[in-house]
């Protein structure tokens, strides 16, 4: 049993042996290596970094070239040798620069140089550090406007700052007016500050930062001064730059406004009209006099007719409540004693007032009796905006029946006629009805019928003769009638009458008859057949 576990245990590594001779490769160290100096660089996107890899011969008698490259470059950078293959007995350095750009992000990046052999097959790598910061430190940029502001002597100066930040600056810029020295100023806020918002715009620069400054002119010559703002954090400064023109008091000019320069109104509205007086440097050695000339009969409010510095003010006009439509004018005039300074002219547009129309009724209240049943009465209209009406009536009781004209045109005379019917005694209020359709505008007036007298029971009776009846061969001659009785409460009268048939419809029919007649005649005249014999 021992000896056949010392043979299985033998063939076992036999077995080993041999998988390992076919299996195992020979390792040896390579002929030459790589050396970089040095091994870390830190520069900004947009800069260049500089290596110096050196061959190291490992064999002696060693002479093949090695070839150089880059792998695991970093966005947007490129990796040049300035010799490149290295050889034993000739070049032993080359120069690898390492060329970022503004678009490099910022991070560390693991650099791998290989160096190959291609005769021998064999390959050498090194690691080198690069650290990207970013293209710049953070910093502002300061602006200023207007770029150029004119003024009076003793007026206010008001400039607007503002700066950008840019590659993630985010402190507060302290202010200072470099030129003109001697200006009083101010700024608000001082330092500044960014605000809440964030800033998303794609372009820079993004301005968050504003500040205001003005310069109080009233110790200023007249003349141009150069603006000069700096703004300053840790050591870090930027300018802007502006222009001030200081004008003297004899410069100074006068303008009117007036808003609006033209309105549309009705008669007896009232309308609200601005005017401003301008007055460069603000006030005038010598007061000014504002006249407003309206139509005549028009009312203006009161306004202040002295002026000596810049002023707004508002008229309030009301048009008189019978004014005619049509255009009118009101001068706004700017007086110095009584040199006329400026005239501004407001249109005023009176339009027509809603359209009208006036119905009366002559005589308004009426009276009908039994001996007296009918009336009449006459109407008139009147309007300045249309020139005819469409006239109804409602409001009658049935007993009493009218007529009027369907329209009516403006001026004319119409008249409507009453008719007692039926009506029991009493009051009935009508009213009658004036509608135009050019403006739909629309009145009306009451009339009052008062019906008189006892009321009274009739009979009504519709009378009919009936001739003889006819025979089939007899034209009817006369419209047969029907006499029927009957008590009612009032009294009407109908007369109904049978349709009269056309004689040749008539003649056609007693035709036929007669024809019809004839052959049942004939019919019953004639032999019946002999029924035939049984054979």
């Amino acid at each position: 049993m021992e000896m056949g576990s010392s043979i299985s245990l033998f063939l076992l590594v036999l077995v080993l042996v041999v998988s390992l001779s076919f299996t195992l490769i020979e390792v040896r160290a390579a002929d030459y290596d790589l050396d970089v100096s040095p091994t870390y660089r830190r520069v900004r996107a947009g800069e260049t970094a500089h290596f110096t890899v050196t061959l190291i011969t490992v064999t002696p008698g060693y002479s093949n070239d090695v070839y150089l490259r880059a792998l695991f470059e970093p966005p947007a950078v490129s990796v040049v040798f300035s010799d490149n293959p290295l050889n034993p007995t000739g070049d032993i350095d080359s120069d690898m620069e390492v060329r970022t750009s503004i678009y490099t992000p910022p991070g560390i990046y693991t650099i791998t140089v290989r160096g190959r052999d291609p005769l021998t097959d064999q390959n050498v790598y090194i690691d080198v550090t690069l650290e990207v910061l970013p293209p710049y430190e953070p910093e502002f940029e300061l602006s200023i406007s207007p770029s150029s502001l004119a003024v009076n002597m003793g007026e206010k100066a008001v400039f607007t700052v503002k700066a950008a930040p840019l590659y993630g600056f985010n402190h507060p810029i302290y202010l200072s007016l470099i030129c003109p020295t001697c200006a009083s100023h101010t700024f608000d806020p001082n330092p500044m500050c960014p605000n809440s918002v964030a800033c998303d715009c794609l372009a820079i620069p993004c301005y968050t930062y504003t500040s205001t400054l003005t310069i109080d002119t009233s110790g200023m010559s007249p003349g141009n001064y150069s603006i000069v703002i700096e703004g300053c954090y840790d050591g870090y400064c930027d300018r802007a730059y502006s222009t001030l023109t200081v004008e003297g008091v004899g410069e100074r000019e006068v303008n009117l406004i007036v808003y609006p320069v033209m309105v549309k109104v009705k008669p007896d509205d009232t309308f609200h009209v601005r005017v401003t007086v301008g007055i460069t440097g603000g006030e005038t050695t010598e007061p000014l006099t504002l006249r407003v000339v309206p139509p005549p009969g028009w009312y203006v409010s009161h306004y202040p007719s002295r002026l000596s510095k810049t002023t707004h003010l508002g008229l309030w006009v009301t048009v008189p409540k019978g004014t005619s439509p049509g255009t009118y004018g009101m001068s706004v005039e700017l007086y110095r004693d009584e040199e006329l300074l400026k005239s501004r002219q407001v249109m005023i547009l009176v339009e027509r007032t809603v359209g009208e129309i006036t119905v009366d009724v002559k005589p308004s209240h009426v009276v009908l009796t039994r001996d007296s049943p009918k009336s009449e009465l006459v109407v008139i209209l009147d309007s300045p905006d249309v020139n005819e009406a469409i006239l109804m009536m409602v409001g009658l009781p049935s007993g009493i029946s009218y007529s009027l004209p369907a329209k009516l045109k403006v001026g004319e005379l119409g008249s409507i006629n009453l008719t007692l019917r039926n009506a029991p005694p009493g009051e009935y209020r009508a009213t009658l009805i004036a509608k135009a359709e050019d403006c739909g505008c629309v009145n009306t007036t009451d009339i009052v019928v008062e019906v008189k007298g006892p009321p009274t029971q009739t009979t009504r009776t519709a009378q009919a003769q009936a001739q003889a009846p006819v025979t089939q061969t007899q034209a009817i001659q006369q419209p047969e009638t029907v006499t029927v009785t009957q008590t009612v409460s009032a009294m009407r009268t109908v007369t109904v009458e049978k349709p009269r048939l056309d004689p040749t419809i008539l003649g056609l029919g007693i035709v036929g008859a007669a024809t019809i007649v004839s052959a049942i005649y004939l019919l019953r005249r004639r032999p019946l057949p002999a029924p035939e014999e049984a054979t």
